[in-house]
């Protein structure tokens, strides 16, 4: 099967990989059980996705490699995968994109930075918006939060805003919503960025085991997913 994986080259000219050296045109056999990340020889479906492991900055070096034997696909959908044996062919050209500083992918979407501004690249190469962020955070459960002009908001897979609205907080997702913050003023918005409530609070605690904790002038209560205030 026809691949491709990053190294670093060293000094001397020597490719590494995780302690372990290659040479072109040898082939290599693991004997053991190939385990993501841990043990066995590591490559990726296209070029592009290498450099979120082996950066494109100048440093590394990527090779096209022919893969044989076990082979194990990453659950992350970020075309990396594990195998008993390996190739080295040759010597490509670095990938085409190249950035600052570039994540792992998660839910197929990998962060990367470029001139202190941040974007998602999928596993195909595309980026998730035309809009370059201030700051962003990894995909979970198939959003991120994303910072634009001190603004916070959730982009899905899909590259849509889950809200309108930008607001000046926006955390994660818990038992399918997620605390907000506005002009001073705390709610949860669901997945589809619906509010919870009508009601705005002082401060906000996020949902566990369905119900959150919520504060409103100067005393804690308890709500439900339903949005009902159900004790003081």
């Amino acid at each position: 099967m026809k691949a491709y994986k990053g190294f670093n080259r060293h000094e001397d000219g020597t490719l590494w990989c995780r302690d372990f050296q290659y040479e072109v045109g040898k082939t290599y056999k693991f004997k053991g059980t190939p385990i993501l990340c841990e043990q066995g020889f590591h490559a990726c479906h296209e070029p592009y996705q290498c450099w979120v492991f082996y950066p494109n900055n100048g440093e590394n070096v990527y090779y096209e490699v022919e893969c044989d034997g076990t082979v194990i696909e990453s659950l992350e959908r970020d075309g990396k995968f594990v195998c008993t044996e390996i190739t080295l062919v040759r010597e490509i050209p670095a990938p085409e994109n190249k950035f600052d500083n570039c994540w792992g992918f998660h839910d197929g979407y990998a962060m990367v930075a470029l001139n202190d501004k941040y974007n998602f690249i999928g596993t195909k190469g595309k980026y998730i918006s035309e809009q370059w962020f201030d700051n962003c955070w990894d995909f979970y459960n198939g959003c991120a939060i994303v910072i634009l002009n001190n603004k916070y908001n959730f982009i899905d897979t899909e590259g849509k805003y889950l809200s309108e609205q930008w607001f000046d907080y926006h955390g994660y997702f818990s038992n399918g919503y997620a605390v907000v913050k506005l002009d001073g003023k705390y709610n949860f918005i669901d997945t589809k960025g619906k509010y919870l409530s009508e009601q705005w609070f002082d401060n906000c605690y996020s949902f566990q085991n369905g119900y959150a904790i919520v504060w409103l002038n100067g005393k804690y209560y308890t709500i439900d997913k339903n949005g009902k205030i159900i004790e003081k």
